[in-house]
């Protein structure tokens, strides 16, 4: 009995995104940023404590 030990060979498609999947990924990447927000540029060593 022979055995095939050849993985059926991944689709060339498979590794690439899609259009579509690009742009999910940048929204998603992207959903909590509010660019008008004040101090966004900032990060939390420069914004003075309140406390």
């Amino acid at each position: 009995m022979e055995r095939n030990n050849n993985p059926p060979p991944t689709p060339e498609d498979a590794t690439k995104a899609t259009e579509e999947q690009r742009e999910l990924q940048d929204k998603l990447e992207h959903q909590n940023e509010d660019p008008e927000a004040p101090a966004a540029t900032q990060s939390y060593r420069q914004i003075p404590d309140e406390s």
